[in-house]
């Protein structure tokens, strides 16, 4: 038996699909309720594309799977009896109706629910943003492999201490690929996929689906780590201000000596630095220094509200902020994705020789691990936020400002964005009395110490 999933209308933008199915020198077209955004449709693989922009695709081959599944078995059922089509799409159209379809595919004779059909239903009907929708996608997609490793299907009771150890030893076991190298999965990145799962388990027991608490066992933890991350000092931000893109200096790095391929070079990379320094001197997401605008200046603050809080904060414009306005004539940079803007500063970092050696630390599989490399390597767009934080606060500015000026509800988030605060503090402390044994007053009590 041969199952495929034809497109009904490739020339329309959304279009359903039917099931071909060939058993027996016969050929059955049974219409499956299943529609598709016809450009994300991989012939060759017969399901949808796995790409970002289209969350969708994942539930709709896993819908195809159960399809193809049911559909195969009806016709098996037959036996030595080959069924006309209007038997196979009956049966097909009976199965249905029988289904639960909340549960996708859970009949009302079955006892419990399942998690992973809840989450997709979650996460198709809730308002919340695309960046988190993707982020329960990701959990789902881990969920469904788990699933098919160990050839079962989660219901709700099956989510309890029992699963935790398990799932995390799982995760903690395996590797995923990137650029040809292998890599473990981050505490962080385990971490938030057990949040989503215990989120999932409570928005389902809100709705009465049931009354599993094995989440909430005090060992079941969404564990987290701070990560260590790069910060650029006020010399290094200068250095990139000051920098100038010249034909010399790119050929010097490597670039063709071509000259419409230098003039485009030196365009986009004056572009892209001077969206990372208003990114650094307004602390900033890229999600908000990207898309500002000349309205949001005024002469005396920016004001924007932001995409991830939607909140509106007020930031006082700094002097170099003005020079930059001003040598672009209030022409703000257009929009790129922040793939592109995270590959340019690199590029920009390095020629403006930010080049120092830098130790980073991350637990992968379970092993806390050790990153060297230069330190533009390690510059990505949200270096520009935790920039902002830091070198406000070497300035001197009040942290419940700074606090303001990044958006934050909680002080223990701005703590985390200020990442030179444990070791300079400790050197601003090096030439204190005490660690110096200088000028120190002498102790009431004498050489000994305290007196009993």
């Amino acid at each position: 038996m041969n199952i495929r999933f034809i497109p009904f209308d490739r020339k329309k933008e959304k279009t359903s699909l039917r099931a071909f199915v060939y058993h027996r020198g016969e050929e059955y077209r049974i219409s499956v309720g299943e529609s598709i955004l016809t450009r994300y449709w991989n012939e060759n693989k017969n399901r949808c594309k796995l790409v970002r922009e289209y969350p969708e695709g994942p539930v709709i081959n896993r819908n195809l799977d159960n399809i193809e599944k049911i559909l195969t078995d009806l016709v098996n059922a037959y036996g030595l009896v080959t069924p006309s089509e209007m038997q196979v799409k009956n049966d097909f159209k009976n199965h249905r109706k029988n289904m639960n379809p909340d549960s996708r595919g859970v009949t009302h004779n079955e006892q419990g629910e399942y998690l992973v059909d809840f989450a997709v239903k979650f996460m198709n009907e809730t308002e919340r943003k695309l960046n988190t929708r993707k982020n329960y996608q990701t959990t789902i997609n881990k969920l469904q492999e788990y699933e098919k490793k160990y050839r079962t299907r989660l219901r709700f009771k099956d989510v309890d201490i029992e699963f935790y150890n398990k799932f995390k030893k799982w995760l903690l076991e395996t590797t995923y690929a990137r650029n040809g190298t292998e890599y473990h999965y981050t505490k962080n990145y385990i971490g938030c996929l057990f949040k989503n799962i215990s989120m999932f388990m409570n928005k389902s027991n809100k709705k009465k689906l049931h009354e599993f608490t094995g989440h909430k066992d005090e060992d079941f933890k969404s564990e987290k780590e701070e990560v260590d991350s790069i910060y650029l000092n006020i010399n290094e931000i200068e250095k990139i201000y000051n920098l100038e893109f010249t034909k010399e200096l790119l050929l010097k790095y490597g670039y063709e000596n071509r000259k419409n391929n230098l003039q485009k070079a030196i365009q986009s990379l004056n572009e892209e630095r001077d969206r990372f320094l208003i990114g650094c001197y307004t602390a900033l997401r890229h999600s908000d220094y990207s898309r500002i605008d000349v309205l949001n200046f005024n002469s005396e603050l920016v004001s924007i509200w932001t995409v991830k809080k939607d909140k509106k904060v007020y930031i006082p414009i700094h002097y170099r902020l003005r020079e930059i306005m001003k040598r672009r004539n209030n022409v703000l940079p257009s929009p790129v994705s922040e793939q592109i803007h995270n590959d340019r500063i690199k590029i920009i970092g390095r020629l403006a020789g930010i080049e120092d050696e830098v130790l980073l630390t991350k637990t992968r599989g379970g092993v806390r691990e050790n990153t060297t490399g230069k330190k533009y390597e390690f510059i990505t767009s949200h270096t520009c936020r935790r920039s902002g934080a830091s070198n406000m606060y070497l300035a001197g500015i009040d942290i419940k400002f700074i606090q303001d000026i990044l958006g934050h509800s909680k002080m223990e988030q701005t703590l985390k964005y200020i990442k030179v605060a444990s070791e300079e503090n400790a050197k601003r402390l090096l030439e204190h009395p005490y660690f110096t044994g200088k000028n120190q007053p002498p102790h009431p009590h004498g050489p000994g110490g305290a007196t009993f």
